[in-house]
């Protein structure tokens, strides 16, 4: 996993299969079958598929740009292996990892960070300058599919710099298949992450124990350099993305989230594993992470009706209640008119109506319409009485004809 090389800890991606060949497309889940159910991603992707304002950091070998998975996601990053800004992808990892992002969160915005040559290797200090700068550069989830049993301190420094910015950071366990140390993944506060199968049974390259916090699919195809999809990448480089993705939901459903809370959220929400000792908080759900983050359980639920509060008449004001709702993020009231019941005519919106002429003899009725990210429901008031004309009462005092002039 680590090698010595001029004296300096070189870092190989944690990828143990790397097929590159045909992923994932621009509609949310295309590419991710099992994966997407098991981690409950239809039901979360009511309530969000992400933000541009969102962004994913990728530390890694570079992105493919122009991949039909990625395309117009890809911001403008740096590349610390040539020093220059071309971050195009030299070996392929960074973009299976982003193809994998992208998939989870199809409305987040890439930031590639290349720390690593065509090889798939690179050092400490150039992967702690490449976390900085993601900090520094918006970032606000940072993954990190790279790793070694041991690591200088300056990556640790750099890890923590970029959690005190407030970036969500998220880094692979190791392929060892062992409960032994591993980093970036170990440090405090980052969000680590083992690799599962389609039963939930930690594969068996994955590292575990009670240090990870979550496991997620350790399997996917994703994007590749040839333009397509890759089968068959694997491995807990393959994991860790699902669970940046899903942070990615999760800020942009929640923009001032931190790792802290994300971390928290994740335990609240978490399914069990078969194996408890896999991660700390079992397999993430992503509709229940957002509920937990105050995301709707359902549509909006009516429990007192909508009214109008006043019998209607011309010239006179009536007013409408909306009725009581849970759950509703927004709600729109609507006047309606009928003469014989037998349908209704829209007349305005609002919370007031003050008939005319042309209402008299009509009845009145107000339709709401209740909507938050889970669905839109309708309910309609009892109908009122007839639109009244009243009677007009002279305010003239009566002349006595009797009266001397």
């Amino acid at each position: 996993m680590a090698t010595r090389r001029a004296g300096v800890l070189v870092v190989s991606m944690l990828a143990a299969v790397m097929m590159l060949a045909p992923v994932a497309r621009s509609a949310p889940g295309v590419g991710l079958t099992w994966q997407a159910s098991s981690l409950d991603l239809p039901l979360a992707w009511q309530v969000t598929s992400g933000s541009a304002t969102s962004v994913v950091a990728v530390v890694d070998s570079g992105v493919q740009a122009d991949n039909p998975a990625l395309q117009g996601r890809v911001l403008a990053g740096y590349d610390f292996v040539h020093g220059d800004t071309n971050t195009t992808d030299d070996n392929g990892h960074g973009t299976a990892v982003a193809g994998i992002i992208a998939a989870v969160c199809p409305g987040c915005s890439i930031l590639p960070v290349k720390v690593l040559d065509a090889n798939g290797t690179g050092d400490w200090p150039t992967i702690s300058a490449g976390i900085d700068w993601a900090a520094d550069h918006g970032a606000q989830v940072i993954n990190l599919s790279v790793g070694a049993p041991r690591a200088l301190d300056i990556v640790g420094a750099a890890v923590a710099y970029a959690i005190s910015k407030g970036a969500i950071v998220v880094a692979a366990a190791g392929n060892d298949g062992e409960d032994e140390s591993f980093y970036p993944a170990m440090y405090p506060g980052v969000i680590s992450v083992a690799g599962v199968d389609q039963t939930g049974a930690r594969s068996t390259w994955s590292n575990f124990g009670s240090w990870v916090t979550v496991a997620a699919p350790g399997c996917a195809t994703t994007a590749s350099l040839q333009g397509g999809d890759t089968t068959d990448f694997c491995g807990t480089s393959a994991a860790a993305p699902f669970v940046a993705g899903l942070a990615g939901l999760a800020r942009a459903f929640e923009p001032n989230l931190d790792g802290t809370a994300f971390a928290a959220a994740l335990r609240a929400s978490g399914g069990s594993l078969p194996d408890p000792t896999t991660a700390a908080a079992g397999l993430p759900d992503a509709n229940r992470l957002l509920v937990t983050l105050g995301a709707p359980v359902a549509p909006p639920t009516e429990s007192s009706p909508p009214t109008v509060t006043s019998t209607p008449a011309v010239g006179r004001c009536s007013t409408a209640s909306a009725g009581k709702w849970g759950g509703t993020s927004a709600y729109k009231i609507t006047w309606q008119r009928t003469r014989s019941g037998a349908g209704w005519t829209n007349v305005t919106s609002g919370t007031r109506y003050t008939p005319r002429a042309r209402d008299a003899g009509y009845r009145l009725r107000v339709l709401v319409t209740a909507t938050n990210v889970r669905g839109t429901v309708t309910e309609a008031s009892q109908p009122t009485l007839p639109v009244r004309v009243l009677r007009r009462t002279s305010s003239r005092t009566p002349k006595n004809r009797y009266a001397q002039k």
